[in-house]
C-alpha cells in the first residue's frame, strides 16, 4: 500500500505542474498570434502616438487617415495617378463615384436662379460640384477623422512626403498648436488647402514662412497669381489663412470640416465648387489654411493631342478623342520641379513653361 502510494505521488505532482505550464504556453501563443495577424489592421491613428507630428505627415497617406481621389472611373487620369503614387510611395484610394443624373445636375444649377445677383454654375461645373459633395458625404459616413481629397489628374513632386513633413512643422507653428496635440497638422482647421492654381499673399497678411528646397524659382512659376509671389521670400513657401485660393487639386478636410462644408456648400448658387469653398473660407464660415505656392497641381496632356477636360466636355465645349494617343505623349505640370507623374511615366521632368510678365 505504501509502495503504491509512493509510486503515484510524484506522477500527480508532475501533472499539477504541467497544467499551468500548458496554460502559460497557450497564452503566449495567443498573444503572439494576435500581435502578428492584427498589426496591419489597426487604425493608422493608433500608431501616431509613437510618432512625431512631422513623421506622421511624411507617412504613406501624408498624415491623413486616407487619401481619396475624386474620379469618374478608370482613364489616363487614374493610371497616371497610380503611377505617381507608386513612385512617391503613397497610398491613394479611388472610391466608386455614385451616379448623378442630368435632372439632379440641372436642378442644382438653378438653385437661386430667381435672384439676379446669384452666379449660377454651368452644367459641367455643377456636376463636378455634386461629385465633390458626394465624396465628402462618403468621408462623413466612413467616420474618418481627416482625409486628403485629390482630383484624379493631380500631380505632385517626387519629394512630396518630405514636403509634407515641412508643412506639418509650419502649419502647427502658424496655429500655435499645443505640444499636447500630437496630430500632424493641429486641430484648428476645417480645410487645409495644399493643391491649387493660385493664391494671393498680401504684404500685410499674417503668415508663417519656411524654406523649401524643392520649390521652383519664382521666375519659373506659371499661373495668374505669380505677381503676388513677390511678397514671399525667394525659395520660401507661406502658411496663411485662405485669402483667394482657387482650384481644388488637393485639399485636406477634418471630420468637423466635412460636416461644415456640406452645410455651407450644398445649396449651390456660385460659379463652381472651388469658388464656393473659397467664399465660405473668406466669410469665415469655414476655418481654412492655405500653403502658397502650392504643393500639388494638375497635369495637362500635351497641347493639340485631342484632350478636352471633363468639365469642358459637360459644358458642350468639345470632346476628347483618341485617349491612348495623348496618354503616351508627355504633357506638363505647372510649378512641380520634379513631377511624380512624368518621373513615373516618362522618366523625365515636365515643368510647364512659366507665365510671362506681360501675361499678368
Amino acid at each position: 500500500m505504501n509502495s503504491s502510494y509512493g509510486l503515484w505521488k510524484p506522477q500527480k505532482s508532475k501533472l499539477l505542474l504541467a497544467v499551468p505550464a500548458c496554460i502559460l504556453l497557450m497564452c503566449m501563443y495567443y498573444l503572439y498570434a494576435v500581435a502578428g495577424t492584427e498589426a496591419n489592421d489597426r487604425p493608422l491613428v493608433s500608431t501616431w502616438k509613437y510618432l512625431s507630428p512631422r513623421e506622421q505627415a511624411s507617412n504613406s497617406t501624408l498624415g491623413f487617415q486616407k487619401i481619396l481621389a475624386l474620379s469618374a472611373g478608370t482613364s489616363w487620369r487614374t493610371r497616371g495617378l497610380e503611377a505617381a503614387a507608386r513612385i512617391a510611395k503613397i497610398d491613394v484610394s479611388v472610391p466608386t463615384q455614385p451616379f448623378i443624373s442630368d435632372e439632379i445636375v440641372k436642378a442644382f444649377e438653378l438653385f437661386g436662379a430667381n435672384d439676379p445677383n446669384t452666379k449660377l454654375p454651368p452644367h459641367g461645373s455643377a456636376k463636378a460640384w455634386l461629385a465633390h459633395l458626394d465624396l465628402i458625404k462618403f468621408v462623413v459616413a466612413s467616420g474618418f477623422e481627416t482625409v486628403l481629397i485629390v482630383e484624379d489628374d493631380v500631380d505632385w513632386d517626387v519629394t512630396i512626403r518630405d514636403q509634407m513633413a515641412l508643412l506639418s512643422d509650419n502649419v502647427r507653428t502658424f496655429q500655435n498648436t499645443d505640444h499636447t496635440d500630437t496630430t500632424p497638422y493641429g486641430s484648428k482647421w476645417d480645410v487645409l488647402w495644399i493643391g491649387h492654381c493660385g493664391e494671393v499673399t498680401p504684404t500685410d497678411i499674417i503668415k508663417s514662412e519656411y524654406r523649401d528646397e524643392s520649390l521652383v524659382p519664382t521666375e519659373l512659376y506659371a499661373g495668374w497669381s505669380k505677381k503676388y509671389l513677390t511678397n514671399i521670400q525667394e525659395g520660401y513657401r507661406v502658411i496663411q489663412k485662405t485669402k483667394q485660393t482657387v482650384c481644388t487639386f488637393g485639399y485636406g478636410i477634418s471630420r468637423v470640416g466635412a460636416q461644415n462644408i456640406l452645410r455651407q456648400l450644398s445649396h449651390g448658387q456660385n460659379e463652381a465648387f472651388d469658388i464656393a469653398l473659397m467664399t465660405a473660407c473668406q466669410q469665415e464660415h469655414l476655418r481654412c489654411i492655405s500653403v502658397n505656392p502650392e504643393l500639388m497641381h494638375h497635369y495637362n496632356p500635351k497641347d493639340g493631342a485631342g484632350y478636352v477636360s471633363s468639365i469642358a466636355e459637360a459644358n458642350g465645349q468639345g470632346q476628347s478623342f483618341n485617349e491612348q494617343a495623348f496618354e503616351l505623349l508627355r504633357g506638363t505640370t505647372a510649378n512641380m520641379k520634379d513631377s511624380a507623374r512624368c518621373a513615373a511615366l516618362f522618366h523625365d521632368t515636365c515643368l510647364q513653361p512659366p507665365t510671362r510678365a506681360e501675361d499678368y
